[in-house]
Formats: structure tokens, sequence, C-alpha cells
């Protein structure tokens, strides 16, 4: 018999792509195998392909029948008459559970939820902000006081990165836990990485179809900048490659359009690649399963600042700025190889220490068992 039994619940599961959903499914593999914690997974929109729950096995899987929180509210009651569960953990974003941006019903369901068993709360978004002509700018208050609301009823309230855990502070009541625990590579974390010289000469494009665009129609010569300076032959870009934004050659390098890939493909590829490319907030790159995955596979994660940091930039971070990289070019305009090797190196090594699939159980399964 297992020693706990967890309530996951999710905004979407596999072959679905969904962040959340692979991440929590990873998780509770990691969880059953290391610490005896088994995971029955609640999946809030129903994948549109077909999914053996075998593949999962001790841990099990149920749908809703409609993606609304009415429906969470009345399958919970259900679910929680015939299993007793030990703990519940929510995997959050204001986005997840409504496309409008607008949780504040899945916040009561949560809520209620925690009335009847320990709920912990992983904050993977927390609210979103924009300029008066966008919608986030007016769900802004229902998506805060959500938050606070969860934060206020949690057990415990993780969340990746530093910045998320400043605002859910200024949530909590007294005794309210918050507590950072690492996002992990959702496409794998080989053993053994081989060294860059054995390797191709391929950069990978990785990430959210909008933010891998804006590299392609924002952020061109950057781009350019970074094959010339690695010598890349080859350009990969994962994910959708419809965008006319996509072009054929950068560079000289030719620019393959990879398409969907499963986790086992995408692996394989950044196992033969020697960099990744991604765009992203600075302030809160510990939340990037991208960069995350390519620390895992021992690449030179490159990090084109979507906006300026805001915060003071710490002693070591586990990627590069192409203006970093343009430093350490020699008078030929390339950087040697022993200082990518660095780079890679000491980004896997940061991983494996701090940020792997063994970290975040252990950050997670303390808190699940600790009465």
């Amino acid at each position: 018999m297992p020693e706990t039994s967890l309530l996951q619940i999710v905004s979407g599961f596999k072959p679905n792509v969904d962040g959340m959903g692979d991440f929590a499914r990873l998780i509770g593999e990691a969880l059953w195998q290391k610490k005896s914690i088994q995971s029955h997974f609640v999946v809030y929109r129903r994948p549109n392909k077909s999914f053996d729950p075998q593949e999962i096995l001790p841990n099990t899987i149920s749908y809703l029948d409609e993606s609304t929180p009415a429906e969470l509210s009345e399958h919970l009651v259900e679910l929680c008459a015939q299993r007793k569960f030990d703990n519940a953990l929510v995997h959050y974003g204001a986005y997840a559970y409504s496309r409008e941006g607008k949780p504040a019903e899945f916040g009561k369901v949560i809520e209620e939820l925690a009335k009847k068993m320990p709920v912990s709360i992983f904050f993977h978004e927390v609210q979103a902000t924009a300029m008066p002509w966008k919608r986030a700018f007016w769900t802004f208050p229902e998506q805060r006081k959500t938050a606070m609301g969860l934060v206020r009823c949690a057990k415990v309230s993780f969340t990746s990165n530093s910045e998320y855990v400043k605002t859910l502070e200024r949530f909590k009541v007294p005794g309210a836990v918050i507590t950072k625990a690492p996002v992990i590579s959702n496409v794998g974390e080989p053993t053994d990485p081989r060294p860059l010289k054995e390797r191709a000469r391929q950069l990978v494009i990785f990430g959210q179809f909008s933010n891998r665009i804006r590299i392609y129609e924002k952020h061109r010569q950057l781009l350019e900048d970074v094959c010339k300076l690695l010598r890349i032959q080859t350009v990969v870009d994962v994910g959708s490659g419809q965008s006319p934004s996509i072009p054929s050659t950068v560079a000289g390098a030719e620019v393959k359009r990879g398409g969907w890939m499963d986790e086992q493909q995408v692996s394989v590829l950044m196992s033969d690649s020697i960099a990744g490319l991604v765009c992203y907030a600075p302030d809160i790159w510990e939340k990037s399963g991208v960069i995350a995955a390519y620390q895992a596979h021992a690449l030179v994660p490159i990090l084109v600042p979507l906006q300026k940091r805001l915060t003071p930039e710490p002693a070591y971070l586990p990627y590069v700025s192409c203006e970093a990289l343009s430093r350490l070019a020699t008078a030929d305009g390339v950087v040697p190889e022993e200082q990518l090797q660095t780079i890679a190196t000491d980004a896997h090594r940061c991983y494996v220490a701090n940020q792997s699939v063994n970290a975040c159980v252990e950050a997670i399964s303390d808190v699940l068992t600790r009465s």
C-alpha cells in the first residue's frame, strides 16, 4: 500500500501539449518511485487524442465531462466519496482553467476542497498584467483576488522563482507557507550528456510559438550573430512551423522546421545539438521549462531578453546572452570550444544540483509528508 495518496489537479495531460500536465505527470512518476506517494490526476480539459492510462500505473487518472468549475466540483465530490486522499496538489495558472483569464469560480472550488483535505498549490503563474487595451489589464483584479484566496487556504504554496515568491508573500496570512520548488525539464534528463565536440553544429529554438516567432521577427540580427559566433550549420525550430516568419536560412545555416515532437524526439535532438535559444523575461527565468531542458541536456542556453531585467542580477546564471558570447569571441569572431563547453557543463551541473526531478520531488514530498 502507498504511504501517501495524492490528488493532483491539472489543466491538461498527454498526448496534448500541456506544460503543467507534463510537469505533474513526471513529478507524479518520481513521487511514486522515490517516495511511495501515489497520484491520481484529475484533468480539467480532456485531451483530444486517446491515451493509455496503463502508461502511468500505479498512478491513475480521470477526466471532467465538461471543462467547468461546476463540473470539477461535482467530480471531486464523487471521487472523494470513492477514495481517500491524504493531500491535494493543484497546478495553477490564471489562464489554465479559464481561457479568458477569469479564474474566480475555479478558485472557489479549490477553497472548498481545502476544507476537506490539506491542499497545496503550485503557482506556475500568479497573475497577468498588461496595458489598458489588453484583456489582462481588466482581468488582473480577479486574478489577484483568486491567487490571494488560494494562498490563504493552502497548506503550502509552491512557485519556481523569487519574484513570484515576493508576490505571494504579500498575499499570505500568518502560518501560511510559501516555498520555491524548481521547474524541471519536461523532455528528459540524460544521465551522461555527450561533450559538445561530439555533437552537430546545431542550434535548437524551442518554446511557445509567440516567443519563437519573436526571435525571427524582432531579433533576427541577434540570431545571425549567435549562428556566426558558434559556427552553427543547422537551426531546428521545434513546434508549429507554419509561420512565414521562419526563414529558410540564417547566416548560412539551414533552418529546419521540426514541427511537433514528442518528449523522446526532442531529447534526441537536444542531445545532438550544442546550443539552445529562448526568448524569455530574465527576472523569472527559473520558471522556464525550456531553459531547464537546455540545461538538462548540457546545451549552451542562450537567453534573448523579453524585457529588461528589473531586479539585481545574481552572481551566477545558468544561461548566457548574445552580448556575453560576443565578449568571449576571439579575433576570428567565434567563441572557443572550451569556453562553450564550460558554459554547458556549468549549466548542467546547476540543473542536476538544484532543478532536476529529484530536487523538485524532495521539495514537494517534504511538505506533503510533513504533519
